[in-house]
């Protein structure tokens, strides 16, 4: 069935309006350190070699003779220094905004996304040479957003968002699978019976643990052994499933 057409989108909020949406604001996460670095060390390393210039020219003492350009260059070469400073420390600008009852997006939009319409978060780029690996969360109404190396902090924030919807998804999971459903996080399947990977049926009796392993969904039975497994990147919400995993090993 074609996913329905929406007459209405969903509307940006503005940072200054969040709190009324999403509660308190808790914390806010910046653009990482180690990219903006190289741009604030720009203007040190330019004014570096001018100086460096003048003096191959013979010129460095007479550009010091002047009041004026001696206080300049000083200023420029303490400012230069302090951006260094500041933005190892910091970072670059902000990116994202955690509250009390959602994430504020600041990248575009500004989109507000409460935890209860967090639909899945799935790990990509496990595979990728360059090891940019990326988390992106699907809402209930289809936007996507994607959470990499390029902010501060990105696995404080995602682990945040593992708790939280640890915190609001897995009791519904766990009255479905009471109920007798079948729920499907992507290749992996779980019901009464068991954690189905493929044609493999794992019972919750005989099993041990979930975990992620190199870029896969490893399920162990109760001596450890590796019974199954899945790509990482094809199951969505993982970490529920782990969850779920010690739930049952400590009935």
């Amino acid at each position: 069935m074609a996913t329905p057409y929406r007459l209405r989108a969903a509307r940006p909020v503005p940072p200054a309006s969040a709190a009324g949406v999403l509660g308190p604001h808790v914390r806010s996460y910046y653009a990482a350190a180690t990219r903006n670095v190289v741009w604030a060390a720009a203007p040190f390393v330019l004014l570096l070699g001018y100086g460096v210039w003048l003096a191959h020219q013979g010129m460095l003492a007479h550009w010091f003779n002047s009041n004026f350009s001696a206080v300049a260059v000083t200023a420029l070469f303490v400012m230069a220094i302090v951006l260094i400073v500041y933005t190892s420390a910091v970072g670059g600008g902000e990116l994202l905004r955690v509250h009390a009852n959602g994430i504020l997006d600041l990248r575009a939009g500004p989109r507000a996304v409460r935890w209860d319409e967090i639909q899945s978060l799935t790990v990509k780029g496990l595979d990728d040479p360059q090891g940019s690996v990326r988390h992106v969360l699907h809402t209930v109404d289809g936007a996507t957003l994607a959470f990499g190396p390029s902010i501060g902090g990105v696995q404080d924030l995602v682990e945040e968002i593992r708790a939280r919807m640890t915190e609001h998804r897995l009791p519904d999971v766990r009255a479905r699978i009471a109920e007798g459903s079948v729920v499907s996080f992507g290749a992996v399947t779980v019901s009464e019976a068991g954690v189905s990977v493929g044609t493999r049926v794992v019972a919750w009796d005989a099993l041990a643990d979930i975990e992620a392993e190199a870029g896969e969904l490893v399920v162990r039975d109760a001596q450890g052994v590796r019974v199954a497994s899945a790509k990482l990147e094809e199951v969505p919400n993982a970490f529920l499933l782990a969850e779920m995993a010690r739930e049952r090993r400590t009935r």
